[in-house]
């Protein structure tokens, strides 16, 4: 069976750039948002990402609050259930999926 990550939109001030972000869950239990472009992930999901409908402001002091460490094997790509985006008040920042087997998000529209 294929692996649907929920997706959303983030902003990595130290890049100057956006990043697509998706949602795992630890072996711990612990939710992270990886980007796999820059091999690097946050547990401050709200803190990184735009929510939905939201105007983006690349000078927005949270999205420099968010913590970023490099990617590590041990957090896993085990895809976030929906379930857990919404019990951690995150389905708001989730503007897509991406298919494990794909590299893109599929944006809702």
């Amino acid at each position: 069976m294929e692996k649907i990550f929920y997706a959303a939109d983030a902003y990595l001030p130290s890049y100057d750039q956006g990043a697509d972000m998706i949602m795992v869950k630890s072996s711990a239990g612990a939710l992270w948002g990886v980007s796999l472009e820059f091999d690097i992930c946050t547990r401050d999901i709200a803190l990184a990402t735009l929510p939905r409908n939201a105007t983006f402001d690349e000078h927005d002091p949270r999205f420099a609050q968010a913590h970023w460490v490099e990617y590590s094997d041990a957090i896993g790509l085990v895809p976030a259930g929906w379930e857990d985006l919404m019990h951690a008040g995150l389905s708001d920042h989730v503007c897509g999926y991406q298919l494990g087997s794909e590299l893109g998000i599929r944006r809702f529209k």
